[in-house]
């Protein structure tokens, strides 16, 4: 393809302008959202102990600290963080070194490295789409959690919606996914992204582990867990119904991004 995709921001050798505009966009939006969310309930998350399961590169997590000044915030993931880079470019486009009560820890896909209700406030953003084993990582969040601890998490997109993908970018009309085999589009991708290592592999990569959670499954998983649903929001799409697509539940369709906040009692 000739044109980079904009999702080339993400990773370290992308233009200036690109990395620059992908890092004050997670650095501001999320934290943002995640505010407004929580308008109109009592959770107050200044000054608590915050984890976040699956925090990337810590750029959302640096604009959470910024925003909330918890006492203190963790990012944890299955993969390093690289820290190094998150402080260059703290400085470069903030003007600021990392904050003095951000860190990060790994973890593995179903277990969290932490004592038992060691959290005031769990969060997790465009994670939950990826999780091999929802039930189980739930689970874990609860027990790292104090009673009456509050877990936070968003999903964008959803998998059957048009952009579940997470291919947007090649394939700008979307249901790709629900309509072509998954090694056809695996082939096709790999061949889009000849020459830029680092952006196939990340394509490829969220392509491959889709666990395709809808709205009503995420529900029984939170219950499962033991967590009770106290706040959701959805956004549904205004979509043309692609015929050949009428197997699966409109609602499943429409659905393109959950909030949804629960409570350990």
């Amino acid at each position: 393809m000739d044109d980079a995709p904009r999702v080339a921001g993400r990773h370290k050798g992308a233009p200036e302008e690109d990395r620059k505009a992908w890092f004050l966009e997670h650095v501001t939006k999320p934290p943002q959202e995640i505010a407004d969310f929580l308008a109109g309930t009592s959770v107050d998350i200044d000054g608590a102990r915050i984890l976040d399961v699956g925090c990337g590169d810590g750029m959302i997590d640096l604009g959470m600290v910024r925003k909330f000044r918890p006492y203190e915030f963790v990012g944890t993931d299955i993969f390093q963080t690289d820290v190094d880079d998150l402080a260059e470019m703290s400085r470069r486009f903030l003007a600021s070194e990392l904050p003095d009560n951000l860190r990060f820890a790994e973890c593995t896909e179903t277990m969290l490295p932490f004592a038992d209700s060691r959290f005031d406030f769990v969060m997790s953003w465009s994670v939950f789409e990826h999780v091999s084993d929802p039930v189980r990582v739930l689970t874990e969040i609860k027990r790292v959690l104090r009673p009456r601890g509050y877990m936070f998490l968003q999903i964008w997109p959803l998998y059957h919606s048009q952009r579940g993908s997470h291919l947007w970018n090649w394939y700008p009309e979307g249901w790709e996914h629900l309509r072509r085999p998954h090694d056809e589009l695996r082939k096709e991708l790999a061949s889009f992204t000849e020459g830029q290592a680092d952006l196939r592999e990340a394509t490829l990569v969220d392509l491959d582990t889709l666990n395709r959670i809808t709205l009503s499954q995420l529900q029984n998983a939170v219950t499962a867990a033991g967590l009770k649903i106290r706040r959701v929001s959805a956004t549904a799409d205004t979509i043309d119904v692609p015929e050949d697509l009428l197997r699966y539940p409109i609602s499943d369709l429409m659905i393109s991004e959950i909030k949804l906040l629960a409570v350990k009692d």
